[in-house]
């Protein structure tokens, strides 16, 4: 008993320590927000101008293939369904978008910034949250378009909308603790990115993002049911295009595992993060 109280104090002190120092630091992360969102942009002509003009080629191109040339118009709603589809998925692509990009950045972000895990001073907890929060942001701008989209089709979203900002609370929880733990794993294992990357295609098709989760048989629902991002998607659907609530009691499930996640992602990074300059 006694060997196991020492490190059970470490273990919430160290964590904490590392939660102060983000918050003091917090002016160094949002400049390497800053910076990741620039260098995305800053090598063409039109600049930030992209990250509206991108999600308006995007929804125009999903529906134009997946409606027109593929004839997936599931989604019957008054309108132009052909229209509306486009909407539906481009919708259902900017929680996960966000969630992957932020992933594979945040497994290869030790390693990347090799010569600032090298500095003492350097708070390493800073890389994997500015890679989850430099993809939110720009995933937002795509959030942004469609809202416009949808206000100039005279459908503006309704007041539901307003709870995407604690949606997207617990989003960034959920994203970042799987960030810091695959930060982690990444530096250990410099192949695992590549794994991952092959995981997240897979887990886009057990997604529903381009299907409907209603025509999911029965045996096949656990692919629904248990895939924190397809409550994710669904949360965003429900909100943006259908001006209603996600179910409770999915809302709870998603909050209590993204909760879970950040305490057990962080912990293990604050843990191992000393460890971090003799691997590189």
């Amino acid at each position: 008993m006694s060997a196991s109280t020492p490190a059970a104090k470490r273990f919430p002190a160290g964590m904490l320590t590392s939660l102060a120092t983000l918050y003091d630091k917090r002016w160094l992360a949002w400049y390497f927000v800053q910076r990741q969102l620039s260098r995305n942009y800053r090598s063409s002509y039109l600049g930030f101008l992209w990250a509206f003009l991108s999600p308006l080629f995007m929804i125009a191109l999903y529906t134009l293939i997946f409606s027109e040339i593929l004839g997936i118009r599931f989604r019957e709603v008054e309108g132009d369904s052909t229209l509306n589809f486009g909407l539906y998925l481009y919708c259902g692509l900017i929680p996960f978008l966000a969630f992957s990009d932020a992933l594979t950045s945040a497994t290869n972000s030790i390693r990347t910034n090799a010569a600032l895990v090298q500095k003492v001073v350097f708070p390493l907890e800073i890389l994997p949250l500015t890679t989850a929060i430099a993809a939110l942001v720009d995933k937002l701008f795509g959030l942004g378009v469609l809202l416009g989209v949808l206000t100039l089709l005279g459908r503006p979203p309704e007041w539901t909308v307003l709870l995407l900002v604690p949606l997207l609370a617990v989003q960034m929880l959920f994203t970042l603790g799987l960030s810091y733990l695959f930060a982690v794993i990444g530096t250990y294992v410099p192949d695992v990115r590549e794994t991952l990357r092959a995981f997240v295609r897979g887990l886009f098709f057990a997604t529903p993002i381009i299907w409907p989760p209603e025509r999911v048989p029965e045996s096949l629902s656990f692919i629904v049911d248990y895939n924190p991002l397809a409550f994710l998607v669904m949360a965003y659907r429900d909100l943006v295009l259908e001006g209603q609530l996600p179910p409770l009691s999915g809302t709870l499930w998603f909050s209590a595992l993204a909760a879970a996640l950040f305490v057990a992602g962080f912990a293990i990074f604050s843990k191992t993060k000393l460890r971090f300059a003799d691997l590189l």
